[in-house]
């Protein structure tokens, strides 16, 4: 039994007395992180209940969709693409090359979960279906430009394109009107 006119650290266990003086604790140099590692100035704190990885997901889309990407896959901006339009996608080969290609088709699906968004574009090419299945974050991408609003199409998923090809792929002229735009615009410039 512990006599009560003996000090709190006589009275703790050997372990447990060194952590109870508060002279021995204020005495330890404060913790700073190493040069190496960039501490944020304006890291606000979590108030809104929010988890530490949908903080960090909404950061990587705020950085990411600084190009304009993610105001076309926006529902509430007023000139998102829908299902039907005919976008025209240009994807660098690999990431040491500037070599591009380009795809144009019509939207046929999106999907959007944040930073894992992607988006499925089909055409028609030599009679054969071609469907490519884009991120819309990937660091491949380089643009994505609408050329021309979807008419007549109600569903948010039009993979019934895919049995009836006939109906929306004639994109010859579009891709062609387009160039001719492009140069006219180089022209004035």
């Amino acid at each position: 039994m512990f006599s009560f006119t003996r000090s709190l650290g006589a009275r703790l266990s050997g372990a447990t007395a060194r952590f109870a003086s508060t002279a021995a604790n204020a005495s330890k140099p404060k913790y700073t992180a190493p040069a190496s590692v960039s501490v944020p100035t304006q890291f606000k704190p979590n108030t809104k209940g929010q988890g530490l990885m949908e903080l960090i997901s909404k950061e990587e889309v705020k950085r990411m969709g600084a190009d304009g990407r993610s105001k076309l896959f926006n529902k509430s901006h007023p000139d998102c693409l829908r299902a039907g339009d005919v976008v025209l996608v240009e994807t660098l080969n690999s990431m040491s090359t500037d070599k591009t290609s380009t795809f144009v088709g019509i939207l046929i699906a999106m999907d959007r979960r944040g930073l894992h968004s992607n988006f499925t574009v089909r055409n028609v090419v030599l009679k054969v279906g071609i469907e490519m299945k884009y991120m819309l974050y990937s660091p491949l991408i380089k643009s994505v430009r609408l050329m021309k609003r979807g008419e007549g199409f109600r569903r948010a998923k039009l993979f019934y394109l895919r049995d009836n090809p006939g109906r929306a792929f004639r994109l010859e002229g579009i891709v062609k009107e387009d160039k001719i735009a492009q140069a006219k615009k180089a022209v004035k410039a």
